[in-house]
């Protein structure tokens, strides 16, 4: 058993959310150890040293649990919301944004450094880290050029080519975020997410006040309630709409979606194909193999 793991290396992954932090420890193989997968709550919207602890204690019961074993991490590998200095590891999420405001301009690699005493340690944009982990175990596996959508909170993109994340060029938007291209008076994110979803429920029914989530109007569209599937036809539509002109420029094989959102891509599969037919380049439309884990692979990937 000792001489299969040390043919292998071991990173340890964090996926950053909005509520709770997902772990794990990912070998070189893209296979996640043992019993390693963790998700511990943590409130984003708490002061610094409590945040801290979190990421501290989290990646420490991973580096403890290796060492025990005789392994050495390879690297630790943290997929990370933005706006976000990822070479440098300082946090620029406006306090406004309601999370991790405690931590506007702080450098979160030099603090993770001094106490864990671990030096390789990577960061990267959420979204990237979704589409590489689809790429290397996931749904877009064996593809080259390929977008990566994260639909739930925001809408996260990435775009993939020639084995790696590219982040500009003519035939995609600043930093390959679509999410934040104008859209009627505001932006792409504002029209196709969480926020748009429940909105869009309220005023059809005419009542603002209705205490409604994604997974009560999908639950509802499921059930046959008309309302509902016409919501999700309307979001497809949208957003195949928007993807069309980028995916056509991008020459994109294949498009993967992932986010909580992702969960319901049935009710609004159809639409989004029917949008993006003409695109003779794309062989494929799907959700992600691991809406969960892809993050988590992302991070290991980043590492190896």
């Amino acid at each position: 058993m000792v001489n299969v793991m040390m043919n292998k290396n071991y990173a340890i992954c964090l996926d950053v959310g909005g509520t709770s932090l997902k772990s794990a420890i990912v070998n070189s193989h893209g296979k996640i150890m043992g019993n390693s997968y963790k998700q511990v709550p943590m409130d984003t919207q708490g002061v610094a040293e409590k945040v801290l602890n979190v990421f501290i204690s989290t990646i420490s019961l991973h580096i403890n649990y290796l060492y025990n074993m005789g392994i050495k991490p390879y690297g630790v590998g943290i997929g990370m919301p933005g706006p976000f200095d990822y070479e440098k590891g300082i946090c620029w999420i406006e306090p406004e944004q309601h999370k991790f405001r405690s931590l506007y301009g702080f450098n979160l690699k030099k603090e993770f450094i001094n106490k864990l005493n671990f030096n390789n340690i990577k960061f990267e944009n959420d979204a990237w880290t979704f589409l590489r982990g689809e790429v290397w175990v996931g749904a877009a596996k064996g593809f080259n050029k390929i977008i990566g959508l994260t639909l739930g909170t925001g809408l996260g993109s990435a775009f993939f080519s020639d084995n790696n994340i590219i982040d500009g060029g003519e035939s995609i938007p600043p930093l390959g975020w679509i999410g934040g291209m104008p859209y009627g008076e505001g932006i792409v994110e504002h029209k196709l997410t969480r926020r748009w979803i429940i909105s869009r429920y309220q005023e059809i029914m005419n009542d603002y006040t209705l205490d409604v989530d994604v997974i009560d109007v999908a639950n509802k569209a499921k059930g046959g309630d008309k309302t509902c599937i016409n919501i999700f036809e309307e979001m497809g539509q949208r957003l195949g709409r928007i993807l069309n002109p980028i995916a056509t420029k991008f020459n994109a094989e294949c498009i993967v979606i992932g986010g909580q959102i992702s969960k319901s891509f049935s009710l609004f599969e159809n639409a989004l194909i029917k949008q993006l037919d003409s695109i003779k380049t794309i062989r494929k439309i799907s959700p992600a193999k691991h809406i969960d884990l892809s993050p988590i692979y992302g991070a290991a990937k980043l590492i190896f």
